[in-house]
């Protein structure tokens, strides 16, 4: 059984899968350049959890995409709909 997948979330289709997050980034890369501007593919980890997004962009460049995560606050410190931006910066770009 595979590690990672590689999933179009606009299609929810199943594009590839991967031993390792390096390989499945690669795929994902690739799938994003031959989908159409503005559709996100995701690697997904064998549990279903989002851990890198990709997005062709207008200019035709495929762009990394910050993944929003839940994150488990009191009611009073809830930002907007409780979920908080992950920034993935510090990722070197492959």
């Amino acid at each position: 059984m595979s590690r990672f997948y590689v999933v179009n979330e606009s299609s929810e289709d199943t594009l590839g899968s991967a031993e390792n997050l390096s390989d499945a980034i690669c795929a994902a890369k690739d799938a994003a350049r031959q989908g159409r501007a503005g559709d996100l593919v995701s690697v997904l980890e064998s549990g279903g959890q989002a851990v890198r997004q990709f997005v062709l962009l207008p200019d035709g460049t495929v762009g990394e995409q910050a993944i929003a995560r839940r994150v488990n606050r009191s009611r009073d410190e809830a930002g907007l709909n409780g979920a908080e931006q992950v920034a993935s910066a510090d990722r070197p770009r492959d």
